[in-house]
């Protein structure tokens, strides 16, 4: 017996298809990932740091327990050496936040902070690397990856409601994030066709 066909599913599987497309999601999330990269973030010295520099970016002398910022991957390569920890600025309890405002909001979308998806996928990534036999650690990535996860599904099933109406909200764009904007103008673009299609229309 075949599959229930379902809209969401349909849009979906065909957002699987674009992902070798030139302007698909998959390129312009590359371009995101990097400018997430150069961003800056801050950090604090776990022992003494003399002056140096990491491919081609100069770091100055820093002693133990100094705050400073510099780009993400400079961040993630001082980590992997033991040199630096990251302040906690509290974005695990910002994705159990706005985990529950949007079960509150129901069909509505709440406005995250631009940066969450960026700064949550780095965390997830330096706890991953740090896990081994540490079980708080363990846990916590757990509860927060799962919790990051079930937020994601909420919104896309959000997105892709809002991308099949024929005229969205004005303000749409205030509530979603760079990622979620490429995903809302992916499926609104293939449900536009599948539209036109289904009326005997060419794509406009």
């Amino acid at each position: 017996m075949s599959c229930p066909f379902t809209l969401k599913g349909y849009f979906i599987d065909n957002l699987y298809m674009a992902l070798g497309d030139e302007n698909s999601i998959s390129s312009m999330m590359k371009d995101i990932t990097v400018e997430s990269e150069l961003s800056l973030i801050k950090i604090i010295a776990k022992k003494d740091i003399n002056q140096t520099e990491i491919g081609g970016y100069k770091i100055n002398d820093q002693e133990e327990g100094s705050k400073f910022e510099v780009p993400k991957w400079v961040a993630s390569i001082l980590s992997d050496m033991d040199l630096i920890e990251f302040v906690d600025d509290g974005i695990e309890i910002e994705v159990f936040k706005a985990l529950n405002q949007e079960k509150l909001l129901g069909n509505q979308l709440s406005e995250l902070r631009p940066d969450l998806y960026k700064k949550i996928n780095f965390l997830l990534k330096n706890w991953k690397n740090k896990l081994s036999n540490d079980h708080e650690l363990i846990q916590n990535y757990e509860k927060l990856s799962t919790s990051l996860l079930d937020l994601i599904n909420i919104r896309i099933s959000k997105i892709i409601a809002l991308a099949s109406l024929s005229y969205p909200p004005d303000d749409l764009h205030k509530h979603l994030t760079s990622e979620e904007f490429l995903l809302f103008d992916n499926v609104q673009k293939q449900i536009q066709e599948w539209r036109n299609s289904m009326i005997g229309e060419e794509n406009v």
